[in-house]
């Protein structure tokens, strides 16, 4: 028993780390849109008609906020508008956003003269158009690859008692502690994606995306100082898409989607992370991999109004694979970029992951219920002012009594006027603990969560021993963008227990005679010069809590990590 109670809490912990992701796949693929932005260049001589080309525009690119990235619909749709007869160019770029997720541009170029119109174009039609292999009316077949490489190195990992943090783990192989310890790691990842028309007349769609992804790990990481290689399938789907617009003004869009795909809901509060790294799979903080096993997802939107059915087989560590599947329903109402209310459902009918208690009782995953509810108040681009984003989830267990809460309010303010474009933001965030006094079992399980250290990765370092359960956070945060691609994001956070018992967490915190965690200080530095290249570097310092340190004999020491890579993409 206690052997699987190590495993299981540790392929926990493990599955918390990798989620420390600095960014997402190479081509933004599964982000949350924050704005759609729109610069039209060149002008008509009649301005009615230059009008009409203005809405034909929008008409054609039917994306909207807060809703997720498909790369290769964006490529589809700006094909498409590229194709209109007085449109010289059309491309679209993403960038991080300072509110969280990404903002896209569409930039359109308007001309007074037609352009000829190419039949057939691409470089299978001997054009020198890559990455698009081949382009017609109908057919959009286009490639993508990146790769991305890494250098980290930290200074006393897991407090430098990594002899009682890591206790027990079967994964550990050598890992950190005392002193400074470094290595490097790195992926590339190449796939084809496609779309093509089924019916022209009912604006029915068939899409898809195969690729491959290569990761590398060399040098001494958090777990082990084994250089490994690993290479899997990434995404593998098919989807359809129909739109229609009506007479009225109004729209409906339909997206079925089947196969190995990213997923993600609101802000990655609940599902965010649909895909395990390190380990065998190398690339632990880079963390490449978001694709699903398997993934059924139906999206039916009429307007404002969204309802998604899914299916949700996480691709995990074959070694700590747990089973776990979800099925949910999600419903949002929102105005575009300004208002978004959702409310989700969703059920754990299959898994084998544990949930441990001190009377020695276990309980499981299997038979989980959560109801979600959020809302977004967003300030409209280029608008400055308050902007707030609030949600609240309980869990419950049809197999035994449970009674699980989690939340977090983030407050922020937008200085669009300001030069700099500086965005500050407080988040308070809760996840229950168990107390060991009531027969109910209260730890908060955080599923999916994750994302990176601006969504719901709390702490560069500190997300590494204490995930998002039993723990109380107070955040503060600002972005300031000193010239127009460059971002620098600086965090301080302090992190406490909701209750002294945190079984379920890492084996050396199990009992807390003090709830203090600690605290972390911690900087980004990003620069996008262009959507090929984008360039990272962060600098955190965690500092351990009287809790911490009590647990630990008072021998721990405040834990220093830096990094930089960059990430190239085509």
């Amino acid at each position: 028993m206690k052997i699987k109670y190590l495993i299981l809490v540790f392929a926990f912990c493990l599955g918390g780390s990798t989620a420390f992701g600095q960014v997402t796949t190479a081509f933004f693929e599964g982000e949350r849109i924050s704005s759609v932005n729109y610069i039209f260049k060149g002008q008509l001589s009649d301005s009615i008609a230059e009008k009409k080309i203005i809405e034909t525009v929008k008409l054609n690119f039917p994306v909207v906020s807060q809703t997720i990235i498909q790369t290769i619909l964006l490529d589809a749709y700006t094909s498409k508008i590229q194709d209109l007869p007085q449109i010289k160019e059309a491309q679209y770029e993403v960038t991080p956003s300072q509110s969280g997720g990404v903002d896209i541009t569409l930039t359109v170029v308007i001309t007074e003269v037609a352009k000829e119109q190419k039949e057939k174009s691409g470089l299978l039609m001997g054009e020198k158009d890559f990455p698009i292999l081949y382009l017609d009316k109908k057919s959009l077949l286009t490639t993508k690859f990146a790769l991305s490489e890494m250098i980290y190195t930290n200074n006393n990992s897991w407090y430098a008692r990594e002899d009682a943090m890591l206790n027990g783990n079967p994964l550990v192989n050598n890992p950190p502690g005392k002193g400074y310890t470094g290595w490097i790691e790195g992926w590339f990842s190449g796939g084809i994606y496609g779309i093509t028309t089924i019916s022209k007349k009912n604006n029915l769609f068939l899409y898809g995306g195969l690729s491959y992804i290569v990761s590398g790990s060399a040098g001494r990481e958090l777990f082990t100082d084994e250089s490994r290689f690993f290479g899997e399938i990434e995404d593998g789907y098919v989807g359809f898409l129909a739109t229609k617009k009506y007479d009225s003004g109004n729209s409906l869009l339909t997206n079925i989607i089947i196969g190995r795909k990213q997923f993600s809901i609101g802000q990655g509060f609940i599902i965010r992370n649909t895909a395990s790294n390190g380990d065998n799979r190398a690339a632990l903080q880079l963390n490449p991999r978001w694709a699903t096993d398997f993934l059924g997802l139906g999206t039916l939107q009429y307007n404002k109004f969204l309802l998604q059915l899914f299916h949700l087989d996480p691709n995990e560590l074959p070694l700590i694979d747990n089973e776990t599947k979800f099925n949910g329903v999600n419903f949002e109402y929102g105005n575009k970029d300004s208002n978004k209310l959702g409310l989700m459902y969703l059920n754990v009918p299959e898994s084998n992951f544990g949930y441990y208690t001190p009377t020695g009782d276990v309980f499981g995953r299997k038979g989980l219920n959560l109801y979600n509810l959020r809302y977004y108040k967003n300030k409209t681009a280029g608008q400055s002012g308050l902007f707030y984003k609030a949600e609240f989830a309980y869990e419950n267990n049809s197999n035994f009594d449970m009674e699980a809460y989690a939340g977090y309010l983030d407050l922020g303010w937008n200085f669009v006027k300001n030069k700099k474009t500086t965005v500050l933001r407080y988040r308070y965030a809760y996840f229950s603990g168990d107390d060991p006094n009531t027969e109910k079992y209260e730890r908060w399980d955080p599923l999916l969560s994750g994302g990176n250290g601006e969504e719901w990765v709390i702490g560069a370092n500190h997300f590494k021993i204490v995930q998002n359960s039993n723990m109380i956070v107070n955040q503060l945060q600002a972005n300031f963008r000193p010239w127009s691609k460059i971002e620098l994001v600086p965090q301080a956070m302090y992190l406490y227990a909701a209750q002294n018992n945190n079984i379920g967490g890492n084996p050396a915190l199990s009992t807390l005679s003090n709830k203090e965690y600690g605290y972390e200080f911690n900087i980004s530095a990003k620069y996008f010069p262009n959507k090929k290249w984008y360039w990272h570097g962060h600098l955190a310092y965690t500092i351990p809590g009287e809790g911490a340190k009590l647990a630990l004999n008072n021998t721990a020491k405040p834990w220093l990590s830096a990094m930089v890579f960059f990430r190239y993409s085509l």
